[in-house]
């Protein structure tokens, strides 16, 4: 999104004292304008009135205590000044993946190049001690991984978003290329070692590449993966609604915005968990904050006694 901050800018937004008295926004608005924190579920914006928003924090910050047999959508409990408020996991609420299952994706896609690589190695490996010609891919833009880094280049991939946002992860992605291709290029030295007879330079070309650029590539993707991890740790938004407060668990937070009460729409037919929801505020950049009807999270997620 163009008007995405990070985290750590949407809290210094709410924090300024121009913004916030005792804990709370102050109310420098016209009754027909409407100020949102705006935050992000699931590759969605939302839009969560700072009426009821008190502070934000990292997921981190915060000591979690599980609750024996309560709903999916409570992750806990924390002590938030001295009381004691729920956790609402709003993914879960929502009917959505946990966020930690997005990390795990990275993981098994990572973990299946890592094990491609190896394979293409122990092939040739393997076909040095023969006289059968290579037969796994010499070309290193026609292998999966190609198509995959392709993709993250292209802005096609869930990583391109989060590479955009964060130089070390692109950092990382950019010094892909040179190893890969060291690697395939392997195969022509090697085999043509093998042909004349130079086992021993043969091998030893092959542990060399295992030994540098696979244990680069291999480095790459551990620290892309541990990145990935860091950025999907959640925020919480400390809420109100009347006598209640709750954390709210989102993916991050992305700005505040005011919004003109007469430029909220009523949702479409099609849209998602309806329930929650008060209306959608399209933006000039073409994407839209759907707006969180708070009290009705509270009544299903944390009901007064």
């Amino acid at each position: 999104m163009e008007q995405t901050s990070t985290p750590d800018q949407a809290v210094a937004t709410l924090s300024s004292p121009s913004n916030l008295e005792d804990g709370h926004l102050a109310d420098e608005l016209g009754d027909s304008v409407t100020r949102y924190v705006v935050v992000e579920i699931n590759h969605n914006l939302y839009g969560m009135s700072t009426d009821s928003t008190v502070e934000l924090m990292s997921g981190t910050m915060a000591q979690i205590t599980r609750v024996p047999h309560s709903p999916d959508y409570i992750s806990g409990v924390i002590n938030h000044r001295g009381t004691i408020i729920p956790v609402i996991d709003m993914r879960s609420l929502f009917g959505f993946h946990p966020r930690e299952a997005e990390g795990d994706r990275f993981a098994k896609v990572f973990d299946g190049f890592k094990e491609e690589y190896t394979q293409w190695l122990n092939t040739l490996h393997d076909a040095v001690y023969s006289s059968a010609a290579f037969s796994e891919p010499t070309d290193p833009t026609g292998c999966s991984f190609w198509k995959w880094y392709q993709s993250v280049l292209d802005g096609s991939s869930p990583l391109s978003k989060l590479a955009q946002s964060d130089p070390i992860l692109k950092s990382y992605i950019d010094r892909f290329e040179t190893p890969h291709r060291k690697i395939y290029r392997l195969a022509e030295k090697v085999i043509k070692l093998r042909d004349e007879g130079d086992i021993e330079k043969a091998v030893d070309r092959i542990k060399s590449v295992r030994a540098n650029e696979l244990a680069e590539m291999n480095g790459l993707f551990d620290q892309i993966l541990d990145t990935i991890s860091a950025k999907l740790e959640s925020m919480l938004v400390i809420t109100e609604v009347g006598a209640r407060k709750a954390a709210i668990a989102v993916d991050g937070v992305s700005f505040v915005v005011d919004c003109d009460n007469d430029t909220i729409e009523s949702l479409p037919d099609t849209a998602e968990n309806t329930e929650f929801l008060s209306g959608l505020v399209h933006q000039d950049n073409g994407s839209y904050i759907l707006i969180a009807d708070l009290e009705h999270v509270y009544n299903i997620a944390c009901p007064e006694e």
